[in-house]
């Protein structure tokens, strides 16, 4: 035989034996073990995980579902360990006689709860219920609704006779009347105004007399007084066909009016400044009419006869009227 044959046998030999054993051989129950010593690759400095740990990696690596924990559960597993510590806290402070009454007086007391007892977990449940349970109150506690209907209407009753308040407000007034600068006066003195062209109309004549500070009062006048409003300084009329005459409001802007007459009341406490205030008034009014003022025996108010009266009116001492009639 040749050689070559007889190597190509013994190699045929060879391998026939090594796949007898390779098929021979029991397979190992053991797995890799992730704990084994890893090997470093000396060009890239990693780890060579071998292919059977990246598996194992994998398996581990795999996502867990996540149970999300509710508050229910989180406040019983609080409470719970609480709630038995204190029970058994109180069990043993609690004194052993009062816990052998207590079965006997539970015992004396009637039932009241016929039903069936609920469990230790029915319980906070039970006590809600009851809770929300309780009788309303009875309709006679409720507050009674109000109705525009169901209010009485108050009865107002005739005057027959006049109201003693009314006669007490015009007895007063009256005394004031009978006590005021103008009903105690002695004497006057007047100055009238007039317009030139025309009459004036009751609108302008008002309007004119509110202009310059003076206010509708007592004898249906129109007044002037002191700055702080607590004296009266002199009083207007109006001048008609028939002579000075009180105003009618009522009437006065359909009116026609001849003319206005001022007048200072004397005697007066604070003369001097009255007349020069009745003076400088009725000549600014007037001005304002197109009118001329005249003294009260109807002579032009030149300088002359206002210094004369002027005056009269501060050389006037009380009595002097009486004195000289």
């Amino acid at each position: 035989m040749e050689i070559t044959t007889i190597v190509g046998i013994v190699v045929a030999v060879i391998l026939i034996l090594v796949g007898l054993k390779l098929i021979l051989r029991k397979p190992s129950d053991a797995a890799p073990s992730l704990d084994s010593e890893l090997h470093i690759d000396p060009d890239s400095q990693q780890p060579v995980i071998p292919r059977h740990v990246r598996s194992q990696l994998n398996a581990a690596d795999a996502p867990v579902e996540r149970v999300e924990p509710t508050l229910a559960a989180v406040e019983a597993e609080e409470t719970a360990p609480a709630a038995q510590a204190v029970t058994a806290a109180d069990a043993q402070a609690a004194d052993p006689a009062a816990e052998q009454e207590a079965p006997q007086k539970a015992s004396e007391q009637p039932a009241i709860e016929t039903g069936p007892v609920a469990s230790e977990e029915q319980g906070p449940v039970h006590a809600e219920t009851s809770a929300e349970k309780k009788p309303e109150a009875p309709a006679a506690e409720k507050a009674p609704e109000l109705s525009l209907n169901q209010i009485e209407k108050a009865e107002i009753s005739e005057f027959e006779d006049e109201s003693n308040i009314l006669d007490a407000h015009l007895y007063e007034q009256k005394l004031v009347d009978d006590e005021s600068a103008l009903a105690t006066a002695e004497t006057y003195i007047a100055l009238n105004v007039y317009p030139d062209s025309r009459a004036l109309s009751g609108e302008k004549a008002l309007k004119v007399l509110l202009k310059y500070g003076l206010r509708f009062g007592e004898m249906a006048c129109f007044h002037r007084y002191s700055e702080d409003g607590s004296r009266l300084l002199f009083s207007v009329l109006q001048i008609s066909n028939d002579g000075a005459a009180g105003f009618d409001l009522e009437t006065l802007s359909t009116e026609q009016v001849k003319g206005l007459a001022f007048f200072l009341a004397l005697p007066h406490g604070d003369v001097q400044i009255a007349f020069d205030t009745m003076d400088s008034v009725s000549r600014l009014i007037a001005r304002e009419i197109e009118g001329t003022v005249y003294d009260q025996n109807n002579q032009e108010f030149t300088p002359q006869l206002r210094e004369h009266w002027r005056h009269q009116a501060i050389d006037y001492r009380p009595g002097q009227a009486a004195a000289e009639a």
